[in-house]
């Protein structure tokens, strides 16, 4: 009876302050569970004037990496950084604004992308903090960069806030009603280069104005509605007041979209417009001649999965896919990209940790749009294309 006391003791005087430990130090972490995708492009343009030299390039259009996991029950947190020239969007001249050489041309660096904590105490009011994407546009906020049917997003995205750092309220599905809704506010000085809202904001006064704003903000809701996979239907715009060198800018935009699918055949359609009055830094993108604000783009997209259909066995798992985008500036110009593109999934059951992506776009233009991008009468937005060009796509992840 001795012995067992004096094990016992010797037990607890190693278990107990373990347990002790582990109690008040454990969050119970579910991670972070580590993610990330590489895509390697390929690219040609035709019809390039002969003055200018054209051929072959290879780059990386879109690297990233990042963390996500749940700290505690409800609170949950994700982290992406971006290797490539599309994900920094550094706005220098010479910046390729589609990021086809990224960091494999050198002169880039890593960026932080998304940096965000949820909280989540009801699942219909949920408040998500730090930085991420503004809830503007159904195929920019539902969509990875992996997932894409095609290798660029629409035209859109250029009068899109894109990213910043900010705080929302959220939630994706009400009481299981299917309605969805997002509302927001976000710092005027940490968006996305290349899209109409940034505009050389500065930063307000105090300690180097790291901790004090300048009284200029962007807001931004939406509104969702799904019936699952075959229809979501959405409605979603934003308003800035953004402080420049030179004045005080105000912006409208708003966006409507939809997309879905049954049977391996998808398809998505949006309609964005931006409106208001600039001295914007991505002026040669948006402005008319007399310096306004009033641009917009609609495209429409359909695919069709045939493995999905049943018309392909395994191990040719295509999608044909289609897309017509048209980006217009008043005063300005016109841009059209139809696409037609073949997507290949060497495994159906995980489909986008490895795929092909084959992309032909077929550009028309008018007015003052040409193929200067930037500077100049150049009006090409993000994601737009100004020559004929065939595109191919490799993509793993993780």
């Amino acid at each position: 009876m001795k012995k067992n006391l004096v094990a016992l003791a010797v037990a607890a005087a190693f278990v107990v302050p373990g347990v002790a430990f582990a109690s008040t130090s454990s969050n119970r972490d579910t991670g972070p569970v580590v993610f990330g995708y590489a895509q390697i492009t390929g690219a040609t343009q035709f019809g390039v004037p002969a003055t200018q030299s054209s051929g072959l390039i290879f780059g990386a259009n879109r690297i990233r990496l990042g963390f996500k996991g749940e700290a505690v029950p409800g609170v949950t947190y994700f982290i992406q950084g971006a290797y490539d020239e599309a994900g920094l969007g550094n706005g220098l001249p010479n910046g390729l604004n589609n990021g086809l050489g990224g960091n494999v041309l050198g002169g880039s660096s890593a960026q932080l992308m998304d940096a965000w904590v949820n909280f989540a105490p009801v699942p219909f009011a949920q408040l998500q903090v730090g930085k991420f994407k503004t809830p503007e546009g159904l195929e920019y906020t539902s969509v990875a960069g992996n997932e894409l049917t095609f290798i660029y997003r629409n035209m859109g995205q250029s009068l899109l806030p894109g990213r910043s750092a900010g705080a929302m309220l959220h939630a994706g599905n009400v009481m299981g009603t299917g309605v969805g809704y997002a509302v927001g506010i976000f710092d005027n000085t940490s968006l996305d280069s290349y899209t109409a809202f940034s505009n050389r904001n500065t930063f307000g006064g105090g300690q180097s104005g790291l901790l004090n704003g300048n009284g200029k903000y962007i807001t931004s809701g939406m509104l969702s509605y799904s019936m699952g996979p075959l229809l979501t239907a959405e409605v979603s715009g934003s308003l800035a007041t953004a402080r420049v060198l030179n004045g005080t800018n105000k912006l409208t935009s708003w966006n409507v979209g939809l997309c879905g699918g049954m049977m391996g055949i998808k398809y998505g359609a949006g309609y964005t417009r931006t409106d208001g009055t600039s001295t914007i830094g991505y002026m040669n993108a948006v402005r008319n001649s007399v310096g306004t604000v009033n641009a917009s783009d609609w495209h429409a997209e359909l695919a069709a999965n045939l493995h999905e259909m049943t018309l392909t066995p395994d191990w040719l798992d295509v999608e044909p896919a289609v897309r017509y985008d048209q980006y217009h500036v008043t005063g300005a110009g016109t841009l059209g990209n139809a696409t037609v593109g073949v997507n290949y999934f060497v495994n159906p059951n995980n489909p986008h940790a490895a795929e092909v992506q084959l992309n032909y776009i077929l550009a028309t233009r008018g007015g003052s749009i040409d193929q200067r991008y930037p500077g100049g009468n150049g009006v090409v937005p993000i994601n737009g294309l100004a020559y004929n060009t065939l595109m191919l796509q490799f993509q793993a992840g993780f």
